[in-house]
């Protein structure tokens, strides 16, 4: 009987393993050129036709590890296929990434400096999720949610944001993501931002609280694409959510000078009065209403009436 459950656990530990069809690349052959693949991105993004240099270096990143786009694609498509594998590679590389990015001048941004914040302080990472997350356009598994509760932490007028570095990996098609940030007040008022992502970039929601309780910050990342056979694949790498705290001074109040004898006369929008002699009538000053209320002259009178 021991003998035959043995034989039941071997059999059933084969099954759960995955296989690989030749040609498809290794786990470690894959998660040396995505890696490279990525720092090939980073690197692009500075200057112009960010595009089309991107492109030029994951075809020189191929051709230095020996392998064709057509093997690359059709590996692509098995991880893809296989997702919980993918994810393994994919967790190695943001490991790394979050360690080595340095060393190309990007861990001066706002994502990694954020990322590595303490949960307390005056300036905090209240981040309580996972430091990379891998989004497919399948449908699956499309989207990230996050809430954070409310607690002696939060203040009023804090300020929060949310900050993540978006990668697209995908051939053809719209590269298209949306973020939202949420802040929830005692009572069930709510502050929101909201931000579309089109192609790969590091991104950052921020959002100044009111001057109320706060009960809860919450949000998503959406990843928006039709299902579709070939990989349309959206990595967010380093999430964090920064609440800081804001000093909110009252108003100075209004003072006013005392007349010291040597000061500027005011203006106060009145007409200066014009000397005599200038051309111009030296009676006082009348406004519209006495104007229209002057009788008329008898001459100009009798000439109306005349009419």
């Amino acid at each position: 009987m021991r003998h035959l459950l043995y034989i039941l656990v071997v059999i059933l530990l084969a099954a759960c393993k995955v296989g690989k069809p030749s040609g498809i690349l290794s786990e470690g052959k894959m998660e040396k050129i995505l890696y490279q693949y990525h720092l090939a991105i980073a690197m692009a993004k500075d200057g112009d036709s960010a595009e089309i240099k991107g492109r030029a270096y994951v075809l020189a990143c191929l051709r230095d590890n020996g392998v064709s786009e057509a093997e690359f694609d059709s590996s692509l498509v098995w991880y893809y296929q296989h997702m919980e594998v993918l994810q393994k590679v994919y967790k190695r590389i943001s490991d790394r990434l979050h360690a080595e990015l340095g060393d190309v001048g990007e861990e001066t941004n706002d994502v990694n400096r954020y990322s590595t914040l303490a949960a307390t302080g005056d300036t905090a990472n209240v981040w309580n999720g996972h430091n990379f997350y891998l989004l497919s356009g399948n449908g699956f598994n499309n989207r990230i949610t996050f809430e954070v509760k409310g607690d002696t932490t939060f203040k009023p007028n804090d300020q929060i944001m949310l900050n993540f570095r978006a990668q697209f990996v995908q051939k053809e098609g719209t590269r298209h993501a949306v973020a939202a940030l949420a802040v929830q007040y005692e009572g069930d008022s709510v502050s929101h931002s909201e931000r579309h992502v089109y192609g790969s970039s590091d991104i950052s929601l921020t959002i100044e609280a009111a001057n109320s309780p706060i009960k809860r910050v919450y949000g998503y990342i959406y990843m928006i694409s039709e299902w579709n056979v070939n990989p349309r694949l959206l990595f967010i790498f380093n999430p964090s959510l920064v609440r800081m705290h804001r000093e909110i001074k009252p108003p100075a109040p209004l003072t006013t000078e005392k007349d010291s004898g040597n000061q500027a006369p005011i203006n106060t929008g009145a007409t200066a009065p014009i000397p005599a002699g200038e051309g111009q009538a030296t009676g006082p000053a009348l406004d519209p209403s006495q104007m229209h209320s002057r009788p008329i002259p008898k001459a100009a009178k009798g000439k109306l009436l005349q009419k």
